[in-house]
């Protein structure tokens, strides 16, 4: 057994140190870690996958079948991944440390500020976004054939933004491509259900139009500053995702303009012949609306944003990486929620499922309000249907299990109860702001009447 790293004292795992334990998720434990193979030491992610899974030959399967895909991906919105493989009998996965938080806590954090994510920087995630995503599309084997790569769980969860402003996708370990061998069961439906692609929830093939939706159920989240339920009875959720109709984004935020609101809905059609053909062409056109109502609206900002609402946490995270990165010990331990250092992507390769009966297909009904909160459904026959917890398509706990440590969740996830999201949202959007001034200033307008009118009496009853 090799030795447990300590606080005090790296140890040496192939060519990576592992510095200090961050946590665990589900598949296994996740430490900060140090790589000294390039000319420069550069910190990292590395996920220990824990014994039982190594030992499960459809699990180990998936896990060669992804390092193949995964490891190709190199771009400035793409979170890295470094490497995938065994060292000693242990299999582990190496991935980018990014300095920043997910945009489902950047928004949560928002929220309870009472803030507004600006319009502008919404348009910017989105641009990102695609443009990480056409690339992943059109990644190609070592022969030069297209991958056919679908993420297929795309999420608030899943993409981050870094304290320098960068937007990353973290997460392709859901994904579809060619090069996998073995094939998710078909009583599995990966992903999230609040942002999945309706003919994914059918379980129809999914192409990257698939990805084309998701990336519209997040800009429609950020743009109407309205949170989707993420909690409720799955079937009724799932059938949701499989049968939505959204109402335009400015219904909720006054001042989203009918152009924008357009894109989005075109990006959420039911029907992916309907949608855009590519995020490239969506990211194209959130460029364009970008510099046509928020020309300021940049990188520098979407940092300072995020720095702003993450102050305390960006100073002890840096501290943490100078030490890291100098080589010097790292003694104490961070148990303050408001400074703890979770990176984005601790729990990458994890992902919401559902298992449910192979022949189950959600009805072809249409769903009026997808982002209403989901009411229980009462169908026989289908008490299968649990939601659970997937790494490589392989079960490894339910979501309430212990084995996945809740700080962690909360810290990449920011997952709330539906009630909880409605009673807090949205907070303080424009329209909202102008309707409280203006109810103050005829608050003051007719207590000024008042005061002027009681006056006036006095004035003329002690006259005459």
């Amino acid at each position: 057994m090799q030795q447990e790293p300590s606080l005090k004292e790296p140890v040496e795992f192939g060519k990576f140190q592992l510095v200090r334990r961050i946590g665990a998720g589900g598949m296994g434990e996740v430490f900060l870690a140090r790589d000294e193979s390039g000319q420069v030491p550069r910190a990292c992610v590395v996920k220990k996958v824990l014994p039982h899974l190594s030992q499960n030959r459809a699990f180990v399967g998936r896990f060669v079948d992804e390092s193949k895909v995964v490891v190709r991906l190199r771009h400035p919105q793409v979170a890295r991944v470094y490497a995938m493989g065994e060292v000693n009998g242990e299999y582990f996965l190496a991935m980018e440390y990014v300095q920043g938080k997910t945009v489902s806590r950047f928004a949560r954090r928002l929220r309870e500020r009472k803030q507004v994510m600006p319009f502008g920087l919404v348009l910017l995630i989105g641009e990102r976004m695609c443009q990480g995503l056409a690339y992943a599309h059109k990644a190609q084997d070592e022969g030069g054939q297209p991958l056919h790569l679908v993420h297929r769980d795309l999420s608030p969860a899943n993409v981050c933004v870094s304290y320098r402003g960068e937007v990353k996708i973290i997460d392709f370990g859901a994904a579809q491509s060619t090069l996998k061998e073995e094939q998710t069961a078909p009583r599995v439906v990966i992903g999230n259900l609040t942002y999945m692609a309706p003919e994914q929830a059918k379980k129809q093939i999914v192409d990257c139009r698939a990805d084309v939706y998701s990336v519209g159920v997040c800009l429609w989240e950020l743009l109407a500053w309205h949170a989707l339920p993420q909690r409720g009875d799955p079937i009724e959720r799932w059938r949701k995702a499989a049968n939505p109709s959204w109402e335009p984004p400015s219904r909720h935020r006054p001042g989203v303009p009918p152009e924008v609101d357009l894109a989005i809905l075109k990006a959420l059609r039911k029907d992916p012949g309907e949608r855009y053909p590519d995020a490239a062409t969506l990211g194209a056109e959130l460029a364009r609306l970008r510099a046509k109502y928020a020309p300021d609206a940049n990188e520098k900002e979407l940092a300072a944003l995020l720095s702003h609402a993450f102050n305390e946490e960006k100073l002890t995270e840096e501290g943490l990486l100078a030490r890291l990165l100098g080589g010097s010990p790292i003694t104490e331990v961070e148990t303050d929620k408001k400074t703890m250092v979770v990176p984005p992507t601790a729990l990458a390769f994890e992902h919401r499922a559902l298992h449910a009966p192979v022949d189950f297909v959600p009805d072809d009904d249409e769903v009026t309000d997808p982002t209403g909160t989901p009411t229980p459904a009462r169908r026989p026959g289908l008490e299968a249907v649990n939601p659970t917890r997937v790494a490589f398509a392989i079960p490894f706990a339910g979501l309430t299990d212990p084995a996945v440590e809740r700080s962690i969740v909360d810290e990449i996830e920011a997952v709330v109860s539906a009630e909880e999201e409605y009673h807090t949202a949205p907070y303080d959007t424009p329209g909202h702001k102008r309707w409280l001034l203006l109810c103050v200033m005829v608050f003051l307008l007719a207590s000024g009447v008042g005061f002027a009118g009681i006056w006036l009496w006095e004035l003329f009853a002690n006259r005459w």
